[in-house]
């Protein structure tokens, strides 16, 4: 009977044992940790830049952008010695960004890209900019808002997204 009796609870503990193996997922497999493809963009305390402060950056002068952001990473310049464009670093949606902004001839903000790398997809820059433009996409892929045009580009690295100044035709521009 004692022998039996051990024989049973050796046979109890061991199968206690083999419940415990196999089927354990590591923290990192875990999906709720990973950021979903399709999960919308969120702002971050980290964040030094936030998109819709680029609308109002907009045709806005050269000294204007040089106090909010400072002179940038890199400048280009134009051959009469005029700034061309300005490259930031900066943080958005808690990823590590790279804008630039591109000034015209007269030193007013003409354009702006911010490059984002692959851990942001197009649908969640698409989504974003919807919301942020309160407008869908036109027939040419572009969200036309009131200071800019507003694309999407995929990069060898990411998406870049691409604000261009907005300018209705005037009147007198348009041909009959």
């Amino acid at each position: 009977m004692k022998r039996f009796l051990c024989v049973l609870l050796s046979a109890v503990l061991m199968l206690g044992m083999l419940a415990g193996c196999g089927g354990k997922k590591n923290d990192t497999d875990d999906p709720a940790t990973e950021p979903a493809a399709s999960a919308p963009l969120e702002v971050q305390e980290d964040d030094t830049m936030h998109m819709n402060m680029l609308f109002s950056m907009m045709g806005t002068p050269d000294n204007g952008v040089t106090e909010l952001l400072g002179d940038g990473n890199h400048q280009k310049y134009r051959a009469d010695g005029s700034l061309l464009q300005r490259e930031y670093d900066g943080v958005v949606y808690g990823r590590d960004i790279v804008f630039s902004v591109s000034y015209d001839e007269y030193g007013d903000v003409d354009e702006i890209d911010v490059d984002f790398d692959d851990s942001v997809s197009e649908d969640q820059l698409a989504e974003e900019i919807s919301t942020l433009t309160g407008r869908e996409r036109d027939s040419e892929g572009k969200w036309t808002a009131e200071t800019a045009v507003v694309s999407l580009t995929d990069t060898a690295d990411g998406i870049c997204v691409t604000l261009t100044q907005f300018s209705a035709e005037s009147e007198d521009d348009v041909e009959y």
